[in-house]
């Protein structure tokens, strides 16, 4: 699939518990004893859609991630859909001009998030992984034969 970014292969995936279809966009070629930049992206539309900038610390965007793959020439982009209510969504608009505050998902929905992401990558062939985000403890992922080598904060 021809991006702005580059050409990208695209997999899309049934989610039949959250509904949905996660996709991931694979540049390169995937190995599993290879390390492997990986983003998976919870998309969120004031950030990713609009390019709102939260008061706070930055993180990757879609947009960043799929940049720093293609200069990177290899990697897999991992898209989840975002599951927010509308509500929460009108609620978080004035965060965009108010003093930071913590934006939480609930502990099940980032395990969610976590558990199919990794079914994705262990699908697509990943072994070791070069974490496009801040470094994090992320339980369970060896139950998926997937190990975290690298965390890359965003750079700005």
């Amino acid at each position: 699939m021809p991006t702005v970014h580059g050409t990208f292969r695209l997999f899309s995936y049934e989610d039949r518990i959250e509904g949905g279809v996660p996709m991931a966009m694979v540049m390169g070629d995937i190995r599993r004893d290879a390390a492997t930049l990986v983003r998976v992206h919870v998309v969120d539309p004031l950030r990713d859609l609009v390019g709102a900038e939260y008061n706070g610390p930055a993180n990757w965007t879609l947009w960043a991630a799929l940049q720093r793959v293609a200069q990177e020439g290899h990697g897999v982009v991992v898209v989840l859909a975002n599951h927010e209510s509308s509500q929460a969504l009108l609620e978080r608009i004035p965060q965009l001009t108010q003093p930071p505050r913590q934006y939480t998902r609930s502990q099940s929905r980032i395990y969610s998030e976590v558990g199919t992401g990794a079914q994705i990558l262990q699908d697509l062939g990943v072994g070791k992984l070069r974490h496009l985000g801040p470094p994090l403890k992320y339980a369970g992922l060896t139950g998926y034969d997937l190990e975290v080598i690298e965390s890359i904060p965003f750079p700005g």
